[in-house]
């Protein structure tokens, strides 16, 4: 019996030479993360408390070699770096004492610390659902998953539907 592996090798390497010959482009490699762009609060899927006390927002593009800038626009914070558990500075429209630090689980989980002035002070593990039409972030103070919240982030058009 012929594995998968081989038929769908074999499929692609059959394409791949139809489309050669007949002098068609290569296929682009998708290197776009789908964390980038916009997203908003959801205004269905979230309580009236966390709608209080979580940000409006967020704004993410994250690049094939790691580089990520992280934005949160209701509070001017901006965070720029790599996706590599390295602390990066969080800048707001005064200096702040934060940084913020991410990793990545693949292409669909990001992972990320916070500390003030070198101390832990929360962390949380953001994870695209539903297709990548919605983030849910589950956040914690430091060490406390006793106390643990979640929130759900959409993309912008899927809030107003």
């Amino acid at each position: 019996m012929i594995s998968r592996v081989v038929i769908c090798a074999t499929f692609i390497a059959a394409t791949a030479s139809v489309a050669t010959a007949q002098g068609l482009p290569p296929v682009p490699v998708l290197t776009e993360s789908p964390w980038n762009g916009d997203w908003v609060l959801s205004p269905t899927r979230n309580t009236a408390e966390i709608k209080e006390a979580a940000a409006d927002g967020y704004r993410f593009h994250l690049q094939p070699d790691g580089r990520i800038r992280w934005e949160i626009p209701s509070l001017h914070e901006v965070v720029e770096g790599r996706v590599d558990g390295q602390p990066m500075s969080i800048r707001r429209l005064k200096p702040t004492a934060l940084t913020l630090s991410v990793t990545a689980e693949g292409s669909r989980v990001l992972v990320y610390h916070v500390t003030r002035n070198g101390k832990p002070e929360g962390e949380g593990r953001m994870t695209l659902v539903d297709q990548g039409t919605a983030w849910v972030d589950i956040s914690q103070p430091a060490g406390r998953p006793d106390l643990a919240g979640a929130v759900i982030y959409v993309r912008p058009e899927v809030a107003t539907h």
